[in-house]
């Protein structure tokens, strides 16, 4: 399972934490960290890498007039002016002209986490409504165990059981058998 502390942290001391296995993010001061991904969740989660990496590229090309910047999978985020979160979605699209330093700062247009047995659907409620309360205009979570994915957006959800639709990528199509 995935651990929280319960001292809070600044974003200065979460960029000084050693170098260690694993997946380490930042939630409103809290330190969230995670054994390393098993194969099922990074298969699941690259799948989904790639195919939003194409359905972005042929997006652009026949409607230039949206705006996707680019696609990224483990993608570092700095919430906030004063961050107190830094999250690293499994999936994300960023803004197109997203401010950059050594990661994104603020929310990606587009933040998908891929639930995995060492996260509670809590957690990943909250990493979306923080991606939400930042900027995200969408955020999806991945349920592998019920294929499900519960779509979420500002004042919105919906859950889909056989596709993804997005707002975000009018007239596409995502099947689960993409990516589970």
């Amino acid at each position: 399972m995935g651990t929280t502390t319960t001292n809070l942290m600044t974003f200065e001391e979460f960029e000084r934490l050693p170098d260690l296995p694993g997946k380490f993010e930042l939630l409103k001061g809290e330190l969230l960290s995670m054994p390393p991904a098993k194969y099922r969740h990074m298969d699941s989660a690259e799948r989904l890498y790639n195919l939003l990496g194409r359905i972005v590229r042929r997006l652009r090309r026949r409607r230039p007039d949206l705006a996707l910047g680019a696609v990224h999978h483990e993608m570092g985020y700095q919430m906030g002016a004063d961050p107190r979160s830094w999250l690293q979605p499994d999936v994300s699209i960023a803004y197109p002209d997203q401010p950059l330093e050594d990661y994104y700062l603020g929310a990606p247009l587009l933040a998908v986490e891929v639930a995995s047995e060492s996260q509670s659907s809590t957690t990943l409620e909250a990493k979306a409504q923080e991606c939400l309360a930042h900027g995200s205009r969408e955020v999806w979570l991945i349920y592998p165990k019920t294929r499900c994915v519960w779509v979420c957006w500002a004042g919105g959800s919906r859950i889909e059981r056989e596709a993804i639709h997005s707002d975000l990528l009018p007239g596409v199509e995502i099947r689960f058998e993409q990516f589970f």
